[in-house]
């Protein structure tokens, strides 16, 4: 793998069009970001901001200014990624939270908190808690700022507690009844990462969010691995439904791939990948045979275990609905997680069937999501690749995904291009 080429590939995206593509919605006057827009970025839909994409715009660029104060992007602007850093941390910080350390999910620009209108809730996902969390951890250990790892640590315990007792939502995607998610010990083992890793800078422990999230990992790559097929069950119940019903047949080849590089790299801080590399690569192999769309290319959002269509009785919960409804779309979001994963299991083990999956991935992702009107991606498309103006998760464009896995696959491909490995 040509990780200069990789390199100058990534550091041009980011400096010259997904971060000058953002800039124009970058709230200057209240802080965070406006993202509530239509899918090309043509028109802004709202001026309403989800807690959820102001957590991660706060990571992206948190990481941003990290990598240009060290050298990776000089193109851009650091004071810029500063101004938008500190104003997006300050309007979480005095806007977001809610009693017990709780975040609400929906706020005006100003910083209002709003109800949600889908779930007439004001906290009405633990995933915007999350969000909240690992960009304030980026942000502490980017900025150095000590002093602030207080809001991080009462966050982190207000989750791991709620996710203990079971007291927690998780809009736009709720948990049937009967059911155990991936999703939920997913984004744990992401955030609790992100937040050990920035308390260990810091010089402090997170022994207890480090114990919990080996336990989240365990129970994914133990009680949600399918052993047989070498995947990972999105929905498993506990009595004989499995393997009937169409939640607990379907699989989600995006989340699996994305899960794949959160479990690298919270078991290589922590010590532990040796034992669990070789199931992780099956897992990274199956999933994408499994998910690969052969008739128009890229990856279908939702498969059956034993591939195409999702198939299976249905309860009724809207989970199922979503899953019969966007079953085929080409979501922007796990295409870029294949542009990150592949890399990062190649420089481990130098197999060549993760190139060949890179390549494969990144072919088709660059010839049909790039915007050449507006810049950016356009993030939606129908199963043939033509652009699709949908809500499939939250009401947003997402600054989020794609930012991310082209500042780690920088990030990488700058380390191994370091290590003589170019």
């Amino acid at each position: 793998m040509d990780y200069t080429a990789l390199y100058n590939q990534y550091r041009k995206l980011i400096e010259d069009d997904f971060i000058p593509f953002w800039s124009a919605y970058a709230d200057d006057e209240y802080g965070g970001i406006l993202n509530c827009l239509t899918n090309d970025g043509s028109k802004m839909l709202s001026d309403q901001k989800f807690t959820w994409s102001q957590g991660r715009w706060l990571w992206v660029v948190s990481v941003a200014s990290r990598l240009c104060r060290d050298g990776l992007l000089p193109g851009l602007d650091g004071k810029m990624l500063d101004k938008w850093m500190e104003s997006t941390y300050s309007f979480i910080r005095e806007h977001a939270f809610m009693d017990d350390w709780k975040c609400c999910y929906l706020l005006s620009r100003k910083g209002e908190q709003l109800i949600d209108p889908v779930s007439g809730l004001y906290d009405a996902s633990i995933y915007a808690d999350c969000f909240v969390l690992i960009g304030i951890s980026e942000y502490i250990r980017t900025t150095g700022k000590k002093d602030e790892c207080h809001i991080a640590d009462k966050l982190a315990e207000s989750i791991i507690s709620r996710i203990e007792s079971g007291n927690y939502h998780t809009e736009p995607y709720p948990v049937p009844e009967g059911y155990r998610v991936h999703g939920v010990p997913m984004i744990l083992i992401n955030t609790i990462d992100e937040y050990a890793v920035m308390k260990g800078e810091m010089g402090e422990s997170a022994e207890r969010a480090v114990s919990y999230g080996m336990k989240c990992l365990d129970s994914i790559l133990d009680d949600l691995y399918d052993s047989d097929r070498n995947l990972i069950r999105e929905h498993a119940s506990t009595d004989e439904r499995r393997g009937k019903y169409l939640l607990d047949r379907h699989i989600n080849p995006g989340h699996t791939i994305e899960d794949v590089w959160f479990w690298i790299e919270f078991l290589s801080h922590f010590g532990a990948l040796g034992g669990r590399l070789e199931r992780i690569e099956k897992i990274a192999k199956s999933v994408f045979r499994l998910g690969w769309d052969d008739e128009h290319g890229g990856l279908l959002r939702f498969v059956d275990m034993d591939g195409k269509r999702p198939v299976g009785e249905v309860t009724g919960s809207r989970y199922e609905s979503l899953i019969l409804d966007t079953w085929d779309m080409k979501l922007w979001w796990p295409h870029s997680e294949v542009l990150y994963t592949y890399p990062l299991l190649y420089s481990l083990t130098g197999d060549k069937e993760f190139e060949e999956i890179y390549r494969k991935g990144a072919e088709y992702a660059f010839s049909v999501f790039p915007d050449k009107e507006h810049g950016e991606w356009i993030q939606i498309r129908m199963r043939d690749g033509k652009p699709e103006e949908k809500v499939v998760a939250l009401p947003v464009k997402d600054p989020f995904h794609i930012l991310r896995d082209f500042l780690k696959v920088l990030e990488l491909s700058y380390q191994m291009k370091e290590a003589g490995n170019a």
